[in-house]
Parts: C-alpha cells; structure tokens; sequence
C-alpha cells in the first residue's frame, strides 16, 4: 500500500485509495469490536497489504494488546 501511494509501481486511483481506506477501517472495527478485542496498535499503510482486487489485510500485529476484559473499559499501550 506504501509504495503504490508514494508513487511506486502503481499509482492508486482516488476511487481505489478510498476503497482501501474504508476496507482498512473495517478491519480495524473487527478487531475493536469482536468478541475478544484486539487493540491494533501499528496502523499505517506500509501494514496495509492489498490483494489483487485492490481489498486491503491488516499485517503486522506485533505491537496489539488484548481490548480490555470484564468490567474495564481501558487498557495502558
């Protein structure tokens, strides 16, 4: 995702870059909200892989945290 924006091999359409955003976004929200929360601690578009649809994978997850559990409602990052 990195270098296609930055003008690597593919340059990105504004309709294909706003797809990969909204993609991204609901994979984070996945995360956020299901059962076992994950707190996904290093989003930016170089963890951002694309398939050959242009539909976006979050990679990279080791820096997430468990979302908090019980009656938490925080968790220190």
């Amino acid at each position: 995702m990195e270098t296609s924006i930055e003008g690597g091999p593919q340059l990105l359409s504004w309709s294909i870059r706003i797809k990969v955003a909204i993609g991204a976004a609901k994979e984070v929200s996945f995360l956020h909200n299901a059962e076992s929360q994950v707190i996904y601690c290093d989003f930016k578009a170089a963890n951002i892989l694309l398939n050959t649809d242009f539909n976006p994978k979050l990679s990279d997850f080791g820096f997430d945290k468990a979302g908090p559990t019980g009656d938490r409602t925080h968790v220190s990052i």
